[in-house]
């Protein structure tokens, strides 16, 4: 038997003239936190407890800033897949 998807809780996704140069800047302050990050451990391996941490805070914060839906979100853009409580492009476990 064929289950009903649940109800969209907001209306679909659609993109923006900006989302594109906005995404951009986004992806560029990710690779500079990479860049950085990987930069101090080559540099000073001692620091990967610290490197982590600083990590693993900016991530939570990111997280704090989501907005709490009702339902899951069942209308991702093409190429992102529903992981729990956002779209993306594929679903981490990050401890």
């Amino acid at each position: 038997m064929a289950t009903t998807p649940p109800k969209r809780t907001r209306p679909k996704w659609q993109g923006k003239p900006d989302d594109a140069i906005k995404l951009a800047a986004i992806r560029w302050f990710a690779l500079m936190a990479e860049s950085s990050s990987i930069q101090l451990y080559a540099t000073s391996p001692e620091n990967y407890g610290t490197i982590c941490r600083i990590m693993r805070e900016a991530i939570k914060k990111l997280e704090a800033v989501s907005k709490p839906i009702g339902e899951p979100q069942v209308d991702c853009p093409e190429g992102y897949v529903w992981c729990g409580r956002e779209c993306a492009p594929m679903c981490d476990v990050i401890d």
